[in-house]
């Protein structure tokens, strides 16, 4: 069963890197919802790099979340 494949060690593993790609995801869009209206009522070169920061980072917990999660799936262990 595929509960009884979660509830192993690498199962966990496997369950915590794809939420960390969820996570990732979920900040990206609250963070783009959040400061799309502030952009556009004060056009500040200053909001538009620290959204750009914070794009990059949650985009690298997908990556890093779904990289993770593929070598779990491939590792033989």
């Amino acid at each position: 069963m595929l509960i009884d494949k979660l509830l192993t060690r690498k199962g966990w593993r496997l369950v915590s890197h794809c939420l960390l790609a969820a996570c990732g995801i979920a900040f990206l869009c609250i963070i783009v919802n959040g400061m799309m209206t502030d952009i556009d009522r004060t056009a500040s070169l200053l909001s538009r790099w620290i959204l750009g920061i914070e794009i990059a980072l949650s985009l690298w917990l997908v990556v890093l979340g779904a990289l993770l999660a593929r070598a779990e799936l491939i590792s033989e262990d």
